[in-house]
């Protein structure tokens, strides 16, 4: 073939990819980047922030490096009262260090649950006794674009209210939102645009298709990628009307120069593989799970490292019999090359495999984000990412989950050794100083568990597999313990958490490449006389 015919042979394929292959903007010639195979939360890390108070965090990160936040339904970092929305700064490098700082208390946006009169801007202080009439505001997802911050504020009418256009309360119990407005700051928080008059009367969006809104992070100032055209537009997700178990997620998406215009028309919409500026015409995005009250977003974040998106969704399981106590709550998480998906299923965690009931109420986690600041490429190939969530119920004290809660969620390009057997803290050998307790009920491994309180005292267990989990208990009442793995040790680890409920069938050493074959884990006591130590089982991975 000649010069000049493979040229035009060339010049066709590049007409047929832009004509056929670029309907969302992106053009992957190479294919598919590797896919994530295994997801692991761990929940051994789980750092519960005492200071804070209220729910659905979602970081910040701003060109000044600080970490900014909303707080819903409570006081956040240091407001007098309980507000709606309250924003503050959070300091430091390590997350599990970070102090927070009242910015801005939002009482433009009203005390904890007041709420709007009908039709009105005027907002009314709720009485506790009774449910409230109208909506109450809360924020969604937010980021800081280009040294400017954003957020998502809507109106919502909480499950056992008359959901929003209806006579009657949503048939689950869902919590029903709508009238999304998008408000920016410039001064870090000090003032806002728009008002919440402003969002009241002239919301940006009143279709409840977005209503939800969670940006897509890349990374410090919004980040400034190529990927997906990202140094040019903001993506941002949202289910169809629901702070709970939605039923559809939509896509929508602004150039990044239109943002601060604070105008719904200057946006378009994922539309069965292309764009239009008509929410209406707004199909679900693919790959997620649509249509199975199982749609509720949090912060999606790309994994440069792994050249994929990260996206956690949660959902509600069991009946309710009041607002809120769902019966567990379930995080699943979705991975996607590009935002308009298709979405793949990658792994899930519930609250009931790992956090204690207490109280007779049941203590659920929510609505989870990611946080950019805290991704670790790590030397294996894998990528860990910081979650952020809440949790319930409402208790206004230490013990409480109705805090910022976080904990990293490792992400493997690679299968990881299968799950072989669990073996019950029996099979292990134990030194003098432990003692044998049954019936425990607090979620232990055949409900049993073997504990000491002399430092010193240790335990030993041989087993044939290529990994290891040592499972315990994380509590108030619990110290450091050091493991060693066939005679080297790999460090001291923390089974102290400070008040909240216990946490349960925690993996807080773990081990995945190991080589086939015998392996020896030994468990010492290295808290002070006093300290509770606890072994409640091994999980061994791989071929033996």
């Amino acid at each position: 073939m000649t010069t000049k015919a493979n040229s035009f042979v060339v010049a066709a394929l590049l007409c047929e990819l832009l004509v056929t292959g670029c309907r969302m903007d992106h053009c992957t010639i190479t294919g598919r980047k590797p896919t994530i195979a295994e997801v692991f939360v761990d929940v051994s890390r789980l750092h519960h922030d005492a200071s804070s108070n209220g729910d659905t965090w979602d970081y910040i990160w701003a060109e000044d490096d600080n970490l900014y936040t909303f707080g819903c339904d409570g006081k956040g970092y240091g407001a007098s009262s309980s507000m709606n929305l309250n924003f503050n700064r959070l300091k430091g490098s390590d997350w599990k260090e970070l102090t927070g700082q009242l910015v801005n208390p939002m009482t433009e946006y009203g005390l904890n649950g007041a709420y709007l009169a009908d039709d009105s801007t005027r907002l009314l202080e709720r009485n506790w006794s009774k449910i409230p009439q109208g909506p109450n505001w809360k924020v969604t997802g937010a980021d800081c674009i280009d040294g400017v911050i954003y957020a998502f504020v809507a109106e919502n009418w909480y499950g056992n209210q008359k959901a929003y256009g209806s006579d009657s309360m949503d048939p689950t119990m869902r919590q029903t939102v709508n009238n999304m407005s998008l408000i920016k700051s410039t001064d870090k928080g000090l003032t806002w645009t728009r008002t919440m008059a402003a969002n009241a009367s002239e919301p940006m969006w009143t279709n409840k298709r977005f209503s939800t809104g969670f940006f897509f992070k890349y990374g410090q100032n919004g980040g400034r990628t190529r990927q997906d055209k990202q140094d040019k537009y903001v993506y941002a997700m949202s289910n169809d009307g629901y702070w709970n178990s939605g039923s559809a997620f939509y896509l929508g998406r602004v150039l990044r120069a239109k943002i601060g215009n604070l105008n719904a028309a200057d946006w378009e919409y994922s539309s069965n593989g292309s764009w239009t500026s008509e929410l209406n015409r707004a199909t679900p995005v693919s790959g997620l799970p649509n249509g199975e009250n199982k749609c509720t977003m949090g912060t999606p974040v790309w994994l440069a490292a792994l050249h994929k998106y990260v996206a956690p969704v949660w959902y509600d399981t069991g009946d309710y019999h009041q607002w809120y106590f769902p019966t567990d709550v379930t995080f699943a998480f979705y991975q996607a090359d590009h935002p308009w998906g298709p979405w793949d299923y990658i792994g899930e965690k519930s609250a009931l495999q790992c956090i204690a009931d207490r109280t007779g109420h049941a203590h659920r986690w929510y609505g989870p984000v990611f946080s950019p600041k805290f991704i670790t490429d790590n030397p294996d190939g894998s990528v860990t990412a910081l979650m952020l969530f809440s949790g319930s119920t409402w208790e206004n004290n230490p013990s409480s989950l109705y805090k910022n809660c976080a904990c990293p969620v490792t992400f493997y390009a690679r299968a990881q050794p299968k799950l072989r057997e669990t073996c019950n803290d029996t099979k292990a050998r134990y030194s003098d100083g432990w003692f044998y307790q049954t019936n425990r009920n607090v979620g232990d491994w055949s409900n049993d568990a073997h504990v000491t309180t002399n430092c010193g005292s240790h335990c030993e267990f041989t087993f044939h597999g290529e990994g290891i989990e040592v499972l315990s208990e994380k509590f108030h009442d619990m110290g450091d313990v050091e493991v060693l793995l066939d005679g080297q040790s790999q460090g001291i680890f923390h089974l102290y958490q400070d008040p909240m409920p216990r946490l349960y069938q925690i993996p807080f050493y773990r081990k995945m490449d190991l080589a086939k074959g015998q392996h020896t884990v030994r468990v010492i006591n290295r808290a002070p006389a006093g300290a509770f130590c606890i072994i409640d089982g091994f999980k061994i991975y791989g071929s033996p």
